[in-house]
């Protein structure tokens, strides 16, 4: 019975290891594809994007052969480093008091940032693509026009007014890309004011407005004639032709060009004139101008003040004869070097009146446009400083 039991035992857990073995390689048939369900409701549809520029656009500016003209203009004018262009502008921008404007990489601080390198730079470059060109604004040329990608146009504060406290700001903007000019193109000084003695002391053999006060004139602001007696009315600020009518450095230094420069040499050429203008070139001057400002210049050469030397302390001051009492003459505000065929200031104390007029004759000398950016103005000023030397 027992060998009975056993057997049956046996065959039952044999049976069930031959179902486990069948089980385990089964393969299950698929049945059929259920029905699909309901779609979900479609999203709302995005906003169409403002249609891109075309490359052939970007092309147009871009290409080699476009800029080949523009570089060849730009490397003879005086951003570009011209070796002509005297004082060697570009060597002074390694230092932190001249970087903003005569150094590209000083330039580009300044505007981003509003200041340049503590210390200056170990180099001065000068003033290249980079420096007035950053990025386009909008890619929407049709609607925004072309902005030339310049890296500002926004309204400029003058120097000479934002950092006098005795000044209200004067916040110049011709609502395009001249205001990137008008960062460097105006006075670095205000015009000269009395000590206690109702004199002037010039410590500076570079005084006077700086070398680009362009905008300035064209303007009509910062002449010097507080003790003048006016024997012609000063024009009113603003009402200069080239500001009402144009109201733009770029209109009459970079358009109308035929030469693949596309105006940067930044010399105006014929064709910008010729709108307004008419008759052969060498008539579009200001009428008595150059005359005038040879009578200035030589009053100014014969101008007594009083010689000036540094003390202990470096600091200057007038110089007097051994009786202690008679100063040492210095004759001359300003003096005209034939061998750099340039005019140039004179250390002294001299009479606000003669540096006034010597201040006027600077600037208008400086301004380098021969009194076309503001004809009646460059008149006025120099006619008035005239009379009050004589």
């Amino acid at each position: 019975m027992k060998n009975l039991k056993l057997i049956v035992n046996l065959i039952v857990v044999t049976s069930s290891l031959m179902f486990f073995q069948c089980t385990s390689d089964y393969t299950a048939i698929p049945g059929q594809d259920g029905e699909n369900g309901t779609n979900g409701i479609n999203g709302v549809d995005g906003i169409d994007g403002i249609d891109g520029v075309g490359t052939q656009v970007c092309i147009d500016c871009h290409s080699d052969t476009h800029r080949s003209g523009i570089w060849d203009a730009y490397l003879t004018s005086n951003h570009g480093g011209d070796p002509a262009y005297s004082y060697e502008s570009w060597d002074k921008g390694t230092r932190e008091s001249c970087a903003s404007c005569h150094n590209n990489e000083g330039f580009i601080d300044y505007i981003e940032t509003g200041a340049v390198a503590v210390g200056g730079y170990g180099v001065s470059n000068p003033l290249s693509c980079n420096g007035c060109h950053d990025s386009h604004s909008s890619f929407d040329f049709e609607n925004d026009g072309n902005d030339m990608a310049v890296r500002t146009a926004a309204p400029v504060d003058f120097k000479v007014f934002a950092e006098d406290p005795n000044l209200d700001d004067y916040i110049l903007d011709y609502g395009n890309a001249s205001n990137l000019c008008a960062n460097c193109h105006q006075p670095r000084r205000g015009t000269p004011t009395p000590d206690a003695n109702g004199k002037y002391m010039n410590t500076s053999t570079h005084w006077g407005p700086h070398h680009g006060p362009q905008t300035a004139l064209l303007e009509g602001l910062l002449g010097a004639y507080t003790t003048f007696t006016l024997v012609e009315a000063i024009p009113a600020v603003k009402q200069a032709k080239h500001r009402t009518d144009t109201g733009s450095c770029v209109d009459c230094h970079m358009r109308h060009t035929t030469d693949g420069s596309y105006g940067h040499s930044w010399n105006p050429t014929r064709n910008n004139c010729s709108s307004c203008h008419g008759g052969p070139v060498e008539e579009l001057k200001v009428t008595g101008l150059e005359e005038d400002m040879d009578t200035l210049g030589h009053l100014l050469e014969q101008v007594v003040g009083q010689a000036i030397a540094r003390d202990a302390n470096g600091d200057y001051q007038p110089v007097f004869e051994a009786d202690g009492v008679t100063p040492v003459p210095v004759v001359g505000i300003v003096h005209y070097d034939a061998g750099d065929d340039a005019w140039h200031p004179v250390r002294g104390l001299f009479d606000l009146k003669a540096a006034e007029a010597a201040w006027n004759f600077l600037f208008i000398l400086e301004d380098r446009s021969k009194g076309i950016h503001n004809p009646d103005y460059a008149k006025s000023l120099i006619k008035n400083s005239i009379a009050n030397l004589q």
